[in-house]
């Protein structure tokens, strides 16, 4: 084992009378990875102020955790702090521009603060960064209402699906 700074080695697990080390940011990644996963069920319940709690305790032990940081965009808009909320979606994105949480959490702030248009180009992102991850399209599908686009393999804002969609649903409506 080595004495490096950074490789202060705890012990994580026993497996078959075997301890199994980890270093202390190994630690503190699954610490705050555990703490998001609580802090999601709370933003989910609308306990905002709670799940920031947990997502701020995670920050202490990882500053650089951007799924922490961005859920804390979340928190913050359900506590009616918009401006600094998407501010610290944004700078995440920045930071990350390939991160489908980021732009997850930044159609979440705009859906809070009433702005649809711009919630659903960036959880429309999400969805396209997302590829392959479930829990992600799980979460997209449970915030978006929208139907899905009359031509799949069209963009949803293609004139063609516009028009079609204004049909099918003026059809549906007996109209």
């Amino acid at each position: 084992m080595s004495d490096t700074k950074n490789t202060i080695l705890k012990p994580s697990q026993q497996i078959h009378d075997k301890v199994v080390y980890s270093t202390t940011r190994e630690v503190d990644m699954q610490f705050a990875e555990e703490m998001v996963r609580r802090a999601k069920r709370l933003i989910e319940e609308n306990r905002h102020k709670d799940a920031e709690l947990y997502l701020r305790q995670a920050l202490e032990r990882v500053p650089d955790h951007k799924e922490c940081q961005a859920y804390i965009a979340v928190c913050l808009a359900g506590k009616r702090k918009f401006i600094s909320a998407e501010k610290l979606a944004k700078n995440v994105i920045r930071n990350n521009p390939y991160d489908p949480v980021a732009y997850y959490a930044l159609g979440r702030v705009n859906l809070i603060g009433s702005r649809r248009g711009s919630a659903f180009r960036n959880l429309e992102k999400a969805r396209n960064l997302s590829t392959g991850d479930r829990k992600m399209e799980g979460a997209l599908d449970k915030l978006d209402p929208r139907r899905p686009p009359v031509i799949s393999w069209l963009p949803r804002d293609n004139f063609l699906n516009i028009f079609l969609g204004k049909w099918r649903s003026k059809m549906n409506r007996g109209g």
